[in-house]
């Protein structure tokens, strides 16, 4: 079997990532600033987690809390540099990861984002062990839900008559266009129903674990 994985809010935690990053941020570089901790906190992680350019996340940033023109560029520096160093996993996502590769599952990932910062995070998380390989918009030019990157990446399993499983958190950008290939969807979320191009649904890793072991293996 193969799998392809998003990244970001499927396997890696970003809103638990970028509050971690935030808080050493109020702690080291702005711990001079009075600044209103908590409303940073969640504007950080609100703009970081829109789908915008990171000078545009910096750029409000500063304004809303009226960061000189030096401190945004020096924000944005840093955040290039060493937020790797800060990302976090979902709980179970390794040991799931694990499990997938010891049953000789092929393993990829898919992810939207510039190709040099999400592979600084697939590393950190310990995951580049695990996949066989990484398509990254930046990499490639082109983002999902665009069909053509599914397609590089699907290019990339050798045994490509294998039942293909996708797994994301997004419906428009993850599993609809997944769908729309015939690949078996498998969707992260906390909802509790699910649109009918969704084949399957989860919130946690232990919940994949056992829908893996008792559905999908034998799909």
């Amino acid at each position: 079997m193969n799998i392809i994985f998003d990244l970001d809010d499927t396997l890696h935690d970003k809103s638990a990532s970028l509050k971690s990053y935030a808080d050493e941020l109020l702690n080291t570089t702005l711990n001079n600033l009075d600044l209103p901790e908590q409303r940073f906190v969640s504007e950080f992680i609100a703009q970081n987690n829109i789908i915008q350019p990171k000078t545009q996340v910096f750029s409000v940033l500063a304004e809303h809390f009226n960061f000189s023109p030096k401190l945004e560029r020096e924000l944005l520096i840093a955040f290039d540099r060493s937020f790797h160093e800060f990302s976090v996993p979902f709980d179970g996502t390794l040991e799931t990861l694990a499990m997938l590769k010891n049953s000789c599952v092929s393993i990829g990932c898919i992810t939207n984002g510039r190709d040099f910062f999400q592979k600084r995070k697939i590393a950190a998380l310990g995951f580049d062990e695990y996949f066989d390989f990484t398509i990254t918009s930046g990499g490639v030019g082109v983002k999902k839900p665009d069909l053509s990157i599914f397609k590089i990446g699907l290019s990339k399993f050798s045994d490509s008559g294998k039942k293909v499983f996708f797994c994301g958190d997004s419906l428009s950008s993850d599993m609809a266009p997944a769908k729309n290939l015939g690949l078996v969807t498998l969707w992260k979320t906390e909802k509790l129903h699910k649109p009918e191009y969704v084949d399957h649904s989860f919130s946690t890793f232990q919940e994949f674990d056992q829908l893996w072991r008792t559905t999908l293996v034998y799909a």
